[in-house]
Formats: structure tokens, C-alpha cells, sequence
């Protein structure tokens, strides 16, 4: 699978919430040893491998403010890494730090 750089707020409202199916949110901090850890396990697993959804990833130190509009959209606290599961707009699953598991979402999803 390939990552699409999110980096504007129009992309999360028209590209995200407002468009139908299924996409993948990753919070990463390319500083951050642990993030970098949670992404190269997440891109190993069966469900980033084969997965038809939209995969997206944000880098925190580069777009806060996206990463935070992300957070207030979702009602959820800002962490990194972070991934969100959002189905036809609607958050389904987040997860942070080791709780990130494509295996978790493949299962739930």
C-alpha cells in the first residue's frame, strides 16, 4: 500500500469525513523512536498489506494543526503515533503507542 501525505484541513473534510469507504489515519513523528517503531510494525501487517482502504499518514512535526483539527473533529486526545479508523466519515477505532495493531483492525474491520 502507499501513504498520501495529509497535510491540509480540506483533505481531511472532502477526502476524509465527507467521501464514502474506509480510511486509515497514521499520527507519526519522524523524531520519535517509538513511532517510528509502531509504523514499520504497522506496515507489516496483513491489513496495510492487502487493505482496499485509503491509507494516510501525518507527520505532527510538520502539520499540528491538521493533527489537531484531527483530534477536535474526532473528540479524541492528540497522540503519536495515533491511528484512527474512519468509515464513512465516522470514527470507528483509535489506538496509540503499542496499542496500534493492523492485525487488531483487520479483525474489527
Amino acid at each position: 500500500m502507499v501513504w498520501i501525505d495529509l497535510k491540509e484541513s480540506i483533505q481531511l473534510e472532502n477526502e476524509i469525513i465527507q467521501k464514502k469507504g474506509s480510511h486509515l489515519i497514521f499520527k507519526h513523528s519522524p523524531r520519535c523512536g517509538i513511532s517510528s517503531m509502531a509504523l514499520r510494525r504497522f506496515e507489516q501487517t496483513a491489513y496495510f498489506k492487502n487493505s482496499k482502504d485509503t491509507f494516510w499518514i501525518i507527520n505532527v512535526l510538520l502539520s499540528r494543526d491538521i493533527s489537531n483539527k484531527i483530534a477536535q473533529t474526532f473528540s479524541i486526545r492528540h497522540e503519536s503515533p495515533q491511528v484512527l479508523l474512519i468509515e464513512n466519515g465516522k470514527l470507528i477505532h483509535h489506538a496509540s503507542h503499542a496499542a496500534i495493531d493492523g492485525d487488531f483492525i483487520l479483525k474489527i474491520h
